[in-house]
């Protein structure tokens, strides 16, 4: 059994569970799930559609958002991040807005919908689905609407026409009541059916806000460390580092990021980010590890999840690839250094500080520094891979090295010549060596 190699593939039957060690050692490694035979039919079908390769994740954004004519109040746009409406929305549900860009549904695949917006209490929503068939010459259209109430949790979409040919999904948001929403990114995903989010075991958190990151556990060979790998920016959904990681055969996590264009650096509500720590926490004591068994690591955007969570968990590594750390600055950098360039910073300043000021990207730089500037990092190793002409925040690797200088910190640090993303080859290169040596010796680990 245990030439099993997947983690999160193994399934076994509630009911049939057998009183014995051995196998319940070998489910409790591979994280194996419980499935029930009471219903085998649909058990099958869930399978059939679930274990796939590969994965996939869109988000249309707010600009292809067509308001209803029919609506009468007030709309602004924050940045890319959110369309604000305001008004009286009336007393039936009514057309309130569509997207004007509809949903392919790939062939024997099921989807997951997820809409972002924020509203007040006095204004009710539900969302329709209107399906056409790919090739088909039929007038016909099956339609259905979802509630509120069903939106608290990614929508399934299950039943379509999709067969053979795929289909295509056109969706229209309702409104009844009055007051103020607030519409983000529609996302949709291929569907595991409860298995995974994403890849089979994949994790996904929403804060009060709808707010999302994903991440995913692998125990590995359950032996230290536990590494930890923060996605860079992605404008696609879903999981990076996956086969990277595992072929180390170590414990491994990844985190995902969804929001904003291709990701909003992991920074969130209190609750958001509590959840990020407590996850990492519960995996260390799951493998019965400390966090001296522990490297956090990232590239680019993924720098600033590893050494702003880093501040608070004190691992024994932090890698950082092209370090990102004054997110205020980069926003700032989009007026000259960088025009329309990396416009979803100035939706970050938004989405974090609610305002675009300098005053806020003074407050969101600080966010970053205050935790940082707390924690003893005196044993804790950092090596970090900078641009000396980063056109995004180039005073991220001097600031790093002054704070650290003052606490005896072990600081190991490459600079190459270029902007942000003039030689990323090279540092994934160095990033990467830099990991095999501290798997290998501080831990002891023999790598092929």
């Amino acid at each position: 059994m245990n030439n099993i190699d997947q983690t999160y593939a193994v399934l076994f039957v509630q009911e049939k569970l057998p009183d014995d060690t051995t196998i319940h050692n070998f489910l409790n490694l591979k994280l194996a799930q419980a499935v029930s035979e009471k219903n085998k039919k649909l058990l099958l079908e869930q399978i059939a559609y679930a274990f796939f390769d590969n994965q996939s994740g869109i988000k249309l954004g707010i600009n292809m958002i067509r308001v209803a004519s029919t609506f009468e109040g007030s709309r602004k746009y924050e940045g890319n991040a959110y369309l604000e409406l305001e008004g009286e929305f009336g007393k039936e549900f009514q057309p309130l807005a569509f997207w004007q860009k509809n949903i392919y549904v790939d062939p024997n695949k099921k989807i997951e919908i997820w809409p972002e917006f924020v509203k007040s209490a006095d204004c009710e929503l539900k969302m329709s689905f209107f399906e056409t068939i790919n090739g088909s010459t039929d007038n016909q259209q099956s339609s259905w609407s979802v509630s509120e109430k069903k939106l608290e949790s990614p929508i399934v979409i299950g039943g379509t026409h999709n067969e053979k040919n795929g289909s295509f999904l056109n969706v229209t948001l309702y409104a009844k009541g009055s007051g103020k929403i607030k519409i983000g990114s529609l996302h949709y995903r291929w569907s595991r059916l409860g298995f995974g989010q994403f890849i089979l075991g994949g994790q996904r958190y929403a804060d009060k806000k709808r707010q999302e990151f994903m991440y995913y556990f692998n125990p590995g060979d359950m032996k230290p460390p536990l590494n930890v790998y923060f996605a860079g920016y992605r404008s696609l959904e879903g999981f990076e580092g996956y086969f990277m990681m595992k072929k180390l055969n170590a414990p491994f996590m990844l985190f995902s990021d969804p929001r904003l264009e291709g990701g909003a650096f992991y920074l969130g509500s209190e609750e958001f980010e509590n959840k990020i720590k407590t996850v990492i926490t519960d995996s260390l004591h799951y493998l019965g590890f400390n966090n001296k068994q522990l490297i956090l690591f990232g590239i680019s955007m993924g720098t600033f999840g590893a050494l702003y969570y880093g501040s608070k968990l004190k691992p024994h590594a932090i890698i950082a690839g092209k370090p990102l750390l004054n997110l205020g600055t980069i926003a700032l950098n989009g007026r000259l250094l960088r025009p329309q360039e990396f416009d979803t910073a100035l939706d970050l300043l938004r989405l974090i500080t609610d305002e675009n000021s300098q005053a806020a990207a003074d407050r969101l730089n600080k966010r970053f520094w205050d935790a940082f500037s707390q924690t003893d990092f005196k044993d804790t190793t950092i090596a970090a891979a900078y641009m000396k002409n980063d056109d995004y925040d180039r005073a991220a690797f001097r600031e790093l090295m002054e704070k650290l200088q003052r606490r005896n910190a072990k600081v190991i640090g490459r600079g190459y010549i270029g902007r942000h993303n003039d030689n990323t080859p090279a540092v994934v290169n160095w990033f990467l060596t830099q990991y095999r040596y501290i798997l290998q010796n501080d831990f002891g680990r023999k790598l092929k």
